[in-house]
């Protein structure tokens, strides 16, 4: 349980860290992978947990208004479906999966937070109308292609480090045994 907890954290630490300090660009995040991660080799629960944890942190610093209700949606989505899609896959072998599951997370957070946009919009930006709806989504593809360049790109980078961690914590543990 003990690594499960410092796993989460340390996923947590870098989904936050990406959020403020170590802000690259508009919606390129770590929040994704952590929770890919955490699907993949941590559980449901961390799945639901990194995600929320990070968001909310991140949140308390940065400020949000309404759509939080559609991003923290959309996370606990992508890492309630991630387990399912990671469950029965091969712990040792889920970077080419992971890939997958960053374009599909990407994709579904584009087409969930921009509907969430269209649907709040306080500001009288968009019609409440399927081509006002058009229009959100239109003016969201410049958020979507740098979301899914960071999901490209951090999320199978994440999964190299978690498939390292755990070969190391293996054979950290087979030494143990034959220590004694």
């Amino acid at each position: 349980m003990y690594s499960k907890i410092s796993a989460a954290f340390g996923l947590v630490a870098a989904g936050i860290l990406f959020r403020t300090v170590f802000h690259i660009g508009d919606n390129i995040e770590t929040i994704t992978s952590g929770t890919l991660v955490a699907a993949a080799y941590l559980g449901p629960f961390w799945a639901l947990a990194v995600p929320l944890t990070s968001m909310a942190v991140s949140d308390l610093i940065l400020g949000n208004s309404l759509i939080f209700i559609f991003t923290w949606t959309a996370y606990m989505i992508i890492g309630a479906t991630a387990f399912l899609f990671f469950r029965k896959k091969k712990k040792d072998r889920l970077i080419i999966p992971s890939i997958l599951a960053a374009g599909g997370a990407s994709i579904f957070f584009y087409l969930w937070t921009n509907f969430g946009v269209w649907f709040l919009d306080f500001y009288g930006m968009y019609p409440k109308t399927l081509p006002g709806l058009a229009e959100a989504y239109i003016l969201g593809l410049p958020f979507l292609k740098m979301n899914l360049l960071g999901n490209l790109i951090f999320v199978p980078l994440f999964f190299f480090i978690a498939q390292i961690v755990r070969a190391e914590a293996k054979e950290e543990n087979k030494n143990k045994i034959f220590s004694g």
